[in-house]
């Protein structure tokens, strides 16, 4: 942030102050922009640099067990996969198994697994925004490319990417595939290598979709436009017949091979309905909810949004099919995003990467930047500056606000704590964290441990199974004891809630009650004889 006389800036007005040319006599934005490009052009200086930002940013929820439900989830799924225990077969979800075999790779690595995991998602994220960089460089300068992979880091935070969500893996495949395509383009000629290129791109693709399926929708441009550009370089219609085949079979090898061994296993018919049926047979949450959540996600993203316009008419590109190749996954991503539906907040993870690099050739600017004044003085903020200050305390905000609502460590080792030495059979967490069955050393009560799974309005439909009658042979075992909440989610089964509801009134009592974040959760013991 430099400080100057007013009559060094020209007049401007409205919005035109996010573009300010800088004064000609103050030779210390040249001198420092020549200072620094050497060391954000060094791949290992912006590595440490990018690792640095990656920790101070995430390291607020490190060792938290309760980050994220989900993620309190995969990590009991790889951890029970390591005993023995086969996804869709013991341990039911719809996410594939490329997700859980990295988590499943990670307790690998010792510990709880908890700050393992999140130590290995840090990486990932670094690794990610170390690749946008380079595909930044495509647009804009060393600065403004260093600056997309700092912003990608920070941005995390805000939708719930602070800790092992699967966008957070999943995106540097992408990112990956994207880097390897704007190769391909820049090519002179679609040969041999251009095609070796293209397969790999695809099964880059391909790898993503086992982490979350939908990386899909990028595949699909992602294939497109490589028989696009076979096309614009005279590759013959029979040499392009040939070749769109082989670039969906390198896309759909990661999932038909994760099918087959299914398959081989016998428990094809598990995967096909976790996989596929599941997500076409699960409803939403209702219209109204669902546009709020979008309307949350949008305003969230309008400063990058803005940025990525912004940079639109910044760039120097290395070509215009280049520029157009990012402008297309940057569409292709968002197309994703809104067919999906439900539009929790990790669903907006997957725009951020594309998005970024679009935002680059503003982050890099030096012209570009906001203006602050009083009276005569004028401050100005570069870009890129600017853009990371704003992201970090939005991001910091909710950050803390997840650990305020979600809960913390100790509050739900408590509870673990408590159970652990009187526990003889399954517990049964019914409403509360999945992480208890791995902090007590639990057995699961059912193939379906996601308390949601079975106590939602909106899985009712997609398990395979009626979730009425699995909650009633759960409880035909008699659980010592059980996990539930004083205030329980709006869309719980009423079916099953009224039969817990009156179970636990009839069988059980409150034998501790623990603050989580920001609801009570209850531990429940059976009465003797009951």
């Amino acid at each position: 942030m430099q400080r100057s006389p007013a009559r060094a800036w020209p007049e401007a007005s409205t919005f035109r102050q996010l573009r300010l040319v800088a004064p000609e006599h103050a030779p210390w934005t040249v001198r420092l922009a020549a200072a620094t490009r050497p060391w954000v052009s060094n791949p290992a200086f912006l590595a440490a640099l990018l690792l640095v930002v990656a920790v101070v940013a995430r390291m607020a929820q490190f060792g938290n067990p309760v980050v994220q439900v989900d993620d309190e989830f995969y990590l009991l799924t790889g951890d029970r996969m390591l005993h023995g225990a086969l996804p869709y077969v013991d341990i039911w979800d719809r996410k594939p198994i490329g997700l859980f075999l990295i988590y499943a790779a990670i307790r690998l690595l010792g510990g709880s697994g908890v700050l393992e995991y999140q130590i290995v998602a840090t990486l990932f994220a670094v690794a990610t925004a170390l690749v946008i960089a380079r595909i930044a460089r495509n647009l804009a300068g060393p600065h403004g490319a260093a600056a997309a992979g700092v912003v990608y880091i920070l941005y995390l935070g805000i939708f719930g990417g602070e800790g092992g969500q699967s966008p957070v893996f999943y995106n540097l495949f992408v990112a990956l595939g994207a880097w390897v395509m704007v190769g391909v383009v820049r090519r002179p000629n679609f040969d041999a290598l251009a095609l070796a290129g293209g397969l790999l791109v695809m099964l880059l693709l391909g790898t993503a979709m086992q982490v979350k399926y939908t990386a899909l929708f990028e595949g699909v441009f992602f294939g497109l436009a490589l028989l696009w550009q076979g096309w614009r370089r005279g590759t013959p219609w029979g040499a392009l017949g040939m070749m769109a085949p082989a670039l969906i079979a390198a896309a759909l090898l990661p999932t038909l091979a994760a099918w087959g061994w299914y398959a081989s296993l016998g428990q094809g018919d598990a995967f096909v309905q976790a996989n596929f049926l599941s997500i076409l047979d699960r409803s939403s949450d209702g219209l109204g909810i669902a546009l709020k959540r979008l309307g949350w996600m949008a305003a969230y993203l309008a400063p990058l949004g803005l940025a990525a316009w912004f940079g639109r008419g910044m760039a120097r590109p290395a070509s215009e099919e280049v520029r157009r190749l990012l402008e297309g996954w940057a569409i292709a991503a968002i197309v994703g995003v809104l067919l999906f539906g439900t539009w929790f907040d990790h669903y907006a993870l997957p725009l951020i990467a594309p998005l970024c690099v679009l935002a680059a050739a503003w982050f890099g600017d030096g012209a570009a930047g906001l203006v602050l004044a009083s009276g005569r003085a004028r401050w100005r903020i570069p870009a890129g500056i600017a853009m990371m200050a704003l992201v970090t305390l939005v991001s910091l905000q909710l950050i803390n606000d997840n650990r305020r609502d979600r809960g913390w460590g100790p509050q739900v080792e408590r509870m673990a704590d408590f159970i652990r030495p009187q526990l003889k059979d399954c517990l049964y967490v019914f409403d509360g964290e999945p992480a208890l069955y791995r902090l007590t050393g639990s057995c699961l009560p059912t193939r379906w441990p996601f308390p949601s799974h079975l106590s939602l309005t909106r899985e009712s439909r997609a398990l395979g199974i009626d979730p009425m009658v699995e909650v009633k042979r759960i409880m035909a075992r008699r659980p010592e004891f059980i996990v539930a909440s004083t205030r329980p989610d709006r869309d719980l089964n009423p079916e099953v809630l009224n039969y817990m509801t009156g179970l636990l009134a009839r069988d059980y009592g409150i034998a501790l009650e623990v603050p989580v974040g920001g609801r009570n959760r209850v531990v429940y013991r059976r009465r003797p004889g009951a």
